[in-house]
Formats: C-alpha cells, sequence, structure tokens
C-alpha cells in the first residue's frame, strides 16, 4: 500500500512500518541499507522517479506477503523484480512521455498568480536478441528523467505590514517593532538587514532575505521548483553452456541529480542539490545436476552514492555574504533560524544537511532444489557484507527563537529583532563514521503434496544479523552505572549484544476443494524478523533539543567549563570529540558572532548533554502473520479470491527518554548520578502492534474486451510507535503502552479498481476505427490519522516537545479542514493578560491556508473551552481550539501534567482520485507497432489535501497547536507535500502524452 503522494516514507503492507519492505532484482538483494529504500528506483527527496529501472526491461513484478522460510530480512513484503532476457529474435521498443503546465490545472494551494511550471520529459527503450544462437543473448535499455516541477507548500511566515486581525507582535514585523519601540529596546542591526525594515520610526519591511514576502497576511506559498535530471542503463547477458549449466549477468547504472526544496523554505538559495549514483551487479549460476535436483548459486553487489548539498554552500554566514556572522567557517551556507509560531525555519536551508553517504553491500546466496516423491525440498542459506560511509556534516548551525527573553513577555518575533535568541545548536568535530556488519541466514523447506487435493508447505529460517561496528570505535552510548561510554571500551564491544536465536518458523496449506481447480482454500502462518539500519543509530529523535546519534555521544568532551583557550583538564575518558552542542542564549552574541570562538565542548551541571543510546539488550523485532482464504471462479475470466489477514508485531524498536523529568517532583532519575546529562533517549524493544484486516480482490480478465480488478481492504492497524527511522519519544516515557492508537498508516476503507475496455474495432480507414482503448484506475479511502504535538509551550514541564493537549467532544469534529485551519481563540495581543472567562483580550479566527484570509469568529467561542479548560492559566497563555459546530474543544492541559487526549485521534479529509487514459495502437506489417498514449492523473480535478502530519512542516514531529491558524489544515497537496509534485498521486489535474514503439 503507497499513501497518498509517494516519496519513500508513505509504504505499508499490512500495518507494517514504511523501512520494511524487501526489495530485490533477479532474487538478489537490491537496497540501501542506510535507511532500506529500494536501490533500482530510488527516491529522492524531490521525486520518486530518481534512479529509474527501465519499465520495459521488466519482465515480471511478484509481491509475497506471507514468504516461505526461503525469504525474510524485513517485516514487511517481499517484492522482486525479473529482468528481461534476450531471444533468439531481436525485440524492443522506445517510448517517451511528456507532460506540460500548458495541460495541466492550477494547483488547490496557488489560486492566484502564475500557474506552478510543469515540464517533465521521461523516454528510453529497450533491446534484445541472440549473440550467438540458442546459446548466448543480450538485453539492454535505457531510461531518462528530465523535468521542471514547481511547488506550491503552504506555510506561514512573518507579514511584512500589519494584519487585518489588528495589533500582533507575535506574527507582524511593524507591530513586533512597534512593540520593542515602545518598551525602550532598540532592535538589532542585523535583524533588520535579515527582515528587510527600516532601522527607526515609523518602520517599514520587505522581508528582506524572504523572497516574496506577505503583506498584510502570515499564509506564504513556497513555490520554488524542482528540477531533476536522471539517466539510467541496464544490461544483461544470458549464457547457456550446456542442458546442465546456465550463467546470466546483469549490471544496472542509475545517475540522478536533481535541486530543489522537499520542505517549505523561503528563498531559491536556500534550496538543496541531491546527487544519488547507483550500482547493482547480479549474477546467477544454474546447475541442473539431474531431473530432481538443481542448484541456484547467486551474488550481487550494490552500492549507493548519495548526497544532500546546500545550495548557497559557497556563501558563508560571516557578515559579508549574508549580514549574519556566526563565526562558522567549517561549511558554507545560511544556519537554520527557527522563530517559534511559525512552522519550520524562516530562514536557511532545511536541518541536518549537508550529507554524504556511500553504502557497498556484497551478498552471495545458494540454494539446492531437490523433488523425491511428494515432497519438494529446498534448502540453502546467504550472506552479506554491509559497509557505510556516513556523513552528516550539518555544521551550519540551528538558532532558535522562543520568546520571552528580551523581557518576560515578549514574543518569539519581538526577540528575533531585539537579537535574544533563546538557544542554539552547533555541530562541531569531524561526523564522518565508517559502519559495517554482516548478515547470515540458512532455510529449509519442504512442498509436501500430501493428496491430488491437498498441499502442506512447511520451513524453518535462522537468521543472525551481527551488531553494526564503527571502524575506529567512534559509536557511545550510556551505561546507568558508568554514565558515557564507547565502543571498545571494556564490557562494550558492540552497541548491543549479538543475538542468535532468531528461528523462523513458517507453515501454509492448499486444498483444491471440489478438484476442478475452481474453489481453493488457502492458509498460513509464519514468523518474520526485522533487521536495524544505520539511520536509527546516527539521527537523535526528531523533537529532541541537541543530542545526536550514537556517533556524536561526547565521551571526549571535557568534565568541566573552562575558558575558551584552556585545556581540558579531564574528560569521559572516550575519545568521541564530535558533538551537537547546544549553547544558551546567554552564550550567543547575535550582533557580532552568534557562536562562541575556541569554546572548549564540555557537559557539565550548568550545561548538560543529550545523548542516544540503545539499550544492550535489545533484540531484533518480529511479526507472526497469519492469513486464511477462499478463492473461487466463476468462470474462465471471472475470479474472487476472499481472505482473513492479520499480524502481530513484537519487541518494535521505539525510544524513551530514560532521563525524563517527573512532572511531579521536577527531578531527573539521573539527575544525582550524572548531573551532566539532560535528555538519554535509548532505543528499546518497547512497541509493538496488531492489525486485522478483510481483503477482498474480483478479477476479471480480459474477455470481449474488458478486463478489471478491483480490491477492497477493511483493516484496522494499532500500536504504540509507527516509525524507525524518525521515532518519536512517547508523552510519558514511564509508560509508553499509553501510546498504543491506530497506527500512522491505518486506513479503515480502501477500494482500489483497475479497468480496460478495447473498442470493438472497423478495418479500413487508415486504422482509425480500430485499436482504440480506454484505461481507468479508480482509489478511493478512508482518512488516516494525524498526530497533534506541542512541541513549543512545554506545558507538562518535561522539555520532551511531545505534550498533548486535553480533547473533549468527538474527534471527528477536529478532522478533515482541508485548505483551513481549525477555529482558534486566543489572547487578541500577545503582549497582554487575557482572561477567558470575562472575554477580556480574547479574539477567536479561523484562517485559510490557501488564501491566507482571517475569518473573525465570535469571542463568545471561548467559554466552551472555559468549561472544560483545567487550568485557566495555560487557557490564557496557549488559547484552545474550538470545532466548526461548537461541540468539540481541545485545551492545554494543567501546568505540569501530561494531557490526556491519545495518539492519533483525529483524522484527515480521506483520498478520493480517478485516473484515466486513452491508448491508440497502430501495427505495421507484422512485428512493427506503434501505440499513442493520452493519460490524464486526476481526471475532476477533485481538491486533495496532505495528511496535516506530513504537509506544513514535515518534520515528522505532528501538526504542533502551538502554531495557530494552518493548524489542522493540510497545507499542501499530497504530492507536493511527499517532495514528489505532480509525479505523486493526488496532483491537481495533469495531462501526460505518449508515444510508444514495438518491434
Amino acid at each position: 500500500m503507497i499513501q497518498p503522494g509517494g516519496s519513500p516514507w508513505t509504504q505499508s503492507t499490512n500495518n507494517s512500518r514504511p523501512d520494511e519492505t524487501v526489495w530485490m532484482v533477479d532474487g538478489v538483494y537490491n537496497a540501501n541499507y542506510v535507511d532500506r529504500r529500494p536501490i533500482a528506483n530510488m527516491p529522492s527527496p524531490f521525486t520518486d522517479g530518481a534512479t529509474i529501472l527501465p519499465i520495459d526491461a521488466i519482465q515480471e513484478f511478484h509481491l509475497e506477503e506471507n514468504p516461505k522460510a526461503e525469504y525474510g530480512g524485513m517485516l514487511g513484503a517481499i517484492v522482486n523484480v525479473g529482468i528481461r532476457s534476450g531471444t533468439n529474435s531481436y525485440h524492443g521498443t522506445g517510448y517517451a512521455f511528456g507532460r506540460s503546465d500548458a495541460w495541466a490545472a492550477r494547483n488547490y494551494f496557488n489560486p492566484v498568480g502564475p500557474k506552478q511550471p510543469t515540464e517533465l520529459k521521461q523516454f528510453g527503450g529497450v533491446v534484445g536478441g541472440p549473440i550467438m544462437k540458442d546459446r548466448l543473448f543480450f538485453f539492454g535499455g535505457y531510461e531518462g528523467l528530465r523535468s521542471f516541477v514547481g511547488n506550491a507548500l503552504g506555510t506561514l511566515v512573518p507579514a511584512t505590514g500589519l494584519l487585518p486581525t489588528g495589533t500582533d507582535p507575535a506574527h507582524s514585523m511593524v507591530d513586533a517593532l512597534n512593540a520593542l519601540q515602545a518598551s525602550g529596546v532598540t532592535p538589532s542591526p542585523v535583524s533588520l538587514k535579515m527582515m528587510g525594515c527600516t532601522s527607526a520610526p515609523p518602520y517599514s519591511c520587505t522581508g528582506g532575505l524572504i523572497q516574496n514576502a506577505p503583506a498584510n497576511t502570515t499564509a506564504y506559498n513556497s513555490g520554488f521548483p524542482n528540477t531533476n535530471t536522471s539517466d539510467n542503463g541496464v544490461g544483461k547477458i544470458d549464457y547457456r553452456i550446456n542442458n546442465q549449466h546456465s550463467l546470466n549477468g546483469m549490471v544496472f547504472i542509475g545517475n540522478y541529480f536533481g535541486n530543489g526544496e522537499d520542505h517549505p523554505i523561503t528563498a531559491n538559495y536556500w534550496q538543496n542539490g541531491d546527487p544519488i549514483r547507483t550500482y547493482t551487479v547480479t549474477s546467477n549460476w544454474i546447475w541442473t545436476a539431474s531431473s530432481s535436483l538443481l542448484n541456484d548459486f547467486r551474488f550481487g553487489f550494490n552500492n549507493v552514492n548519495f548526497g544532500l548539498v546546500v545550495d548557497d554552500a559557497s556563501k558563508f554566514a560571516n557578515g559579508k555574504d549574508y549580514p549574519l556572522n556566526t563565526g562558522i567557517t567549517s561549511t558554507g551556507g545560511f544556519p537554520v533560524v527557527n522563530i517559534s509560531g511559525f512552522p519550520g525555519q524562516v530562514f536557511g536551508s532545511w536541518m541536518g544537511r549537508p550529507v554524504e553517504l556511500n553504502n557497498p553491500v556484497f551478498n552471495f546466496s545458494d540454494n539446492l532444489s531437490y523433488l523425491r516423491g511428494k515432497h519438494g525440498f529446498k534448502f540453502g542459506g546467504e550472506f552479506a557484507h554491509i559497509h557505510t560511509d556516513y556523513n552528516l556534516h550539518d555544521t551550519r548551525g540551528r538558532i532558535q527563537f522562543l520568546g520571552d527573553q528580551t523581557f518576560p513577555t515578549s514574543t518569539p518575533l519581538e526577540d528575533f529583532f531585539a537579537g535574544k535568541p533563546y538557544w542554539a545548536f552547533q555541530l562541531i568535530g569531524q561526523p564522518l563514521r565508517r559502519l559495517n556488519w554482516t548478515s547470515t541466514a540458512a532455510f529449509f523447506q519442504d512442498d509436501w503434496r500430501i493428496a491430488p487435493k491437498f498441499m502442506l508447505n512447511l520451513g524453518l529460517r535462522w537468521s543472525y544479523v551481527a551488531p553494526i561496528k564503527e571502524a575506529n570505535g567512534f559509536l557511545g552510548g550510556f551505561d546507568p552505572v558508568k554514565g558515557l561510554i564507547q565502543q571498545g571500551q571494556p564490557g562494550y564491544d558492540s552497541i548491543f549484544k549479538p543475538d542468535y536465536k532468531n528461528f523462523s518458523p513458517r507453515a501454509g496449506f492448499n486444498w483444491d476443494i471440489t478438484g476442478k481447480g475452481t474453489t481453493v482454500l488457502r492458509g498460513g502462518s509464519g514468523v518474520l524478523y526485522g533487521l536495524y539500519t544505520p539511520a536509527q543509530w546516527m539521527q537523535s529523535s526528531p523533537q529532541s533539543f541537541g543530542g545526536g546519534g550514537m556517533h556524536v555521544v561526547p565521551t571526549g568532551a571535557c568534565r568541566v567549563a573552562v575558558p575558551p583557550g584552556t585545556p581540558c583538564p579531564s574528560t569521559f575518558g572516550g575519545t568521541i570529540t564530535t558533538a551537537n552542542a547546544v549553547v544558551p542564549g546567554s552564550f550567543l552574541d547575535w550582533n557580532n558572532t552568534v557562536f562562541p570562538q575556541g569554546a572548549v565542548f564540555s557537559c557539565t551541571l550548568n550545561a548538560p548533554c543529550s545523548v542516544q543510546t540503545v539499550d544492550p539488550n535489545l533484540k531484533y523485532p518480529y511479526a507472526v502473520n497469519w492469513n486464511v482464504g477462499i478463492q473461487h471462479a466463476f468462470t474462465n475470466n471471472l475470479s474472487l479470491d476472499l481472505s482473513y489477514v492479520g499480524n502481530h508485531g513484537d519487541r518494535l524498536t521505539g525510544r524513551r527518554d530514560l532521563n525524563q523529568l517527573d512532572p511531579a517532583t521536577g527531578v531527573r532519575p539521573y539527575a544525582a548520578q550524572f548531573p551532566y546529562l539532560q535528555f538519554i533517549d535509548q532505543t528499546q524493544n518497547l512497541a509493538r502492534s496488531n492489525y486485522n484486516s478483510l481483503q477482498a480482490t474480483l478479477t476479471q480478465r480480459f474477455s470481449r474486451g474488458v478486463s478489471f480488478k478491483a480490491g477492497y481492504t477493511y483493516g484496522h492497524g494499532l500500536d504504540n510507535g509507527s516509525l524507525n527511522r524518525f521515532a518519536r519519544t512517547p508523552q510519558d516515557g514511564r509508560h509508553p503502552e499509553l501510546e498504543y492508537a491506530s497506527s500512522d498508516s491505518d486506513i479503515r476503507h480502501r477500494l482500489t479498481i483497475t479497468g480496460s475496455y478495447e473498442i470493438p474495432g472497423i478495418k479500413g480507414f487508415g486504422q482509425l476505427l480500430e485499436g482504440w482503448k480506454l484505461n481507468t484506475i479508480v482509489n478511493l479511502q478512508t482518512a488516516q490519522p494525524w498526530l497533534v504535538t506541542d512541541g513549543t509551550n512545554n506545558f507538562s514541564g518535561t522539555g520532551e516537545r511531545v505534550d498533548r493537549w486535553n480533547f473533549f467532544g468527538n474527534p471527528q469534529d477536529f478532522s478533515g479542514y482541508g485548505g483551513s485551519g481549525i477555529p482558534y481563540c486566543g489572547r487578541k495581543d500577545p503582549k497582554l493578560s487575557s482572561d477567558f472567562s470575562t472575554g477580556v483580550n480574547v479574539r477567536c479566527y479561523q484562517q485559510s491556508i490557501v488564501s491566507g484570509l482571517y475569518t473573525n469568529l465570535p469571542a463568545s467561542l471561548a467559554q466552551q473551552c472555559v468549561a472544560k479548560s483545567a487550568d485557566l492559566s495555560t487557557l490564557a497563555y496557549g488559547g484552545c481550539y474550538v470545532s466548526a459546530n461548537g461541540r468539540s474543544v481541545m485545551v492545554p492541559p494543567r501546568q505540569g501534567t501530561f494531557g490526556t487526549m491519545g495518539r492519533n485521534i483525529f483524522r484527515d479529509t480521506a483520498f478520493k482520485n480517478v485516473d484515466f487514459s486513452v491508448f491508440k495502437n497502430f501495427k505495421f506489417k507484422e512485428r512493427y507497432s506503434a501505440q499513442f498514449r493520452a493519460e490524464v492523473f486526476n481526471l475532476f480535478n477533485h481538491p486533495i489535501i496532505a495528511n496535516p502530519y506530513g504537509a506544513a512542516n514535515g518534520s515528522n514531529l505532528g501538526d504542533n497547536p502551538s502554531s495557530p491558524g494552518g493548524f489542522g489544515g493540510g497545507g499542501a497537496t499530497p504530492d507536493v507535500a511527499a517532495g514528489n509534485p505532480l509525479v505523486g498521486s493526488g496532483s491537481n489535474r495533469v495531462m501526460q502524452l505518449g508515444l510508444k514503439l514495438t518491434f
């Protein structure tokens, strides 16, 4: 199942996590082991079409959801793509497809101004044939892509002028400057230049570094286009040595470069480049020893070179290239600057970049098949050696403005203009890590035909994946007795203990009830084990301040604070000096050199460090799958498949903070023992999942010009964590089981229909009245959950940035708002106190994300919040949300407590899409043909809104209620939100024309 929009993190099979799919080409593993994305069809942040396996080079596509013991490696589906081979006759195709904005409708989030540009050209061809008749054959193919596609990413930025809702120093540049003047605060000259504001009243602003900044609204359309260039080639040789031995080899090379934005940015010079180069080599030797004995040996090599570079890498934030001087000269590019109240970053490229990855993998497998009587035995093994160079060298820095720094009630925007950041983060040291590990597996299976009508499938698989190690021991962790520890130190040879007990039994049956093959009952069950990826260890929890992955656990940091340039008298006994340093605002000099120069990184009581670690007793996750189904053929061409499919996932990974502050006492568990540590995010086997579904497929094979397939799924997925990479810590780390709810990918009803109709033709007339074919794809699915996470207000007092609020009413009332935010009530003037009980300084409004316009609502709506609020002080500070019908409210919890609302209780606007195409075939002589295509995606141009969880900021944090206006709204169409504009599903209507030649 691919969720709307596409992108790497949207696929899910029967409630599995996004990176749990096994990708194979010609029976050989074909995945990037850093984060489990496929190689032959690898996506980039800007399109799903980065490296592309030529479509006409594919012989077959096989998807297995309940595999035999031969397959394993992850908890999801097995996807195996077979590559075509040459034959004794020459054959091939050539094709070209194109799209243009002249044929496309306007994006829903781009209602005014020029239409977003759309230029896409996809072209290629394949050819195969004999080199030596009956013995040696070749096959080759090429596919290229060129695209220039505009984005329509809706987000919020400060308005340059006054807002129609009144004085608002939290969202208006001019109001913030006027508020500072009234308080006797001189604005920062650096901030004035960054926002393009005059230095003295009456103030006026142009937006400065923010290109096309809005004047009287905070709504901002980040419409900078993506460009993609992709060239891909595949070649295959088949050699039949004799009747017993045959060899084949395949090579695939993908070369891609893209440039664009996958998260909203405010200037084109903050776009990112993405170079990707992939190599895949496979070879296969088949030895047919006899009619009952066959051996199949396979070798594979994959390598991925992946990068993300910032476009302004040659420009430095040194006061010359940019108004701001950070003092950072190790890398170019403007730092990430966040101003609370605005999703994402207001300045700079997306955080965590630049990135460089290299991932060579060698794997071998050997399988022996033996037929004896009623048994079909198969056994074998596989081995893989994996290496990864992981270099996430984001040293540009991140600077946060959170408010209350200039004076007690100052807004984050006022703090920005005053030059008073709350804190900042800077990666220091060398973050390159060289990781190595191996994977080994063996299996045995027996297909036993007990009776002519009954087949039993039995199997057992064993797998072992060695813990990941760094070549120089530069991985750290936490021990509850010793504190900070490092790989290679006594008792810490690897980041977790080896696990040799991963046995996977498999069983299935097939019963031909009538003996005619018309009614078949099938069933099965099996255990699948997963594995871990470096991306889980090398990135911090997305909500964490500072910290970082296990590669930057500061074992070499200083135990005491020392002045700049002074030698450190004592470290924590390790050699890791790379760290993601957290710098309090009091140490930052915004107007001169932001980051302190020559400072020695330390972890102390007054400046504690945050780290990521792994449970030393971590086990590999597993899932138990089961299914039973019946298939009945009504005719030779019409059949129905009805199945019950379910699974249970256990020992799934999740993160929790071992050192989470207790809201009741205000004390951290390790405060006395390790006062120099703050957050200690540990990966544990703390998550579980359950899935149950009814799956039905009605198939009409081609007959009398008609063919179709209709698939319907009614299912429910639950878990207490839906992600491996980007996993969030639970709201209450002491009780991760309280996160158990509908999973991120839970879709209760899903109907997909594909159909084709060949119109009866009339001979003659230059073939104009024959060879016509109509095709359609209909996709209807109910709403997906979206997550609420308050990453700003810290009402619980834990500082974890994962707080939820209290909700009263029907969650359905907060679902499906689409292009507008949920109605909000809050302080009319953020600088003045408010009293919701009397309505003093309270306003209620709803904002359109599409137009940015505000609709004022009766202030009496706030009384709905007063009736449910547990703490009028948090209500006055954070405001509240009221459904359009006034029946449901969401209010902040009492200070020092956790919110009572459950995870994933709200739903988006659902997904409805119809695609349609017309084919016209021409034949020339016996072996030549041409096909013209006109394809229309989203035929009826139905507005489709992205899930709020993955739209406006796309940070995997959930939608933040501290950013009113856009809260609960989509902010983009699914294709744009997924970094896959127009190519992904859910876009505005777009037409594609194509020509395909076949011989």
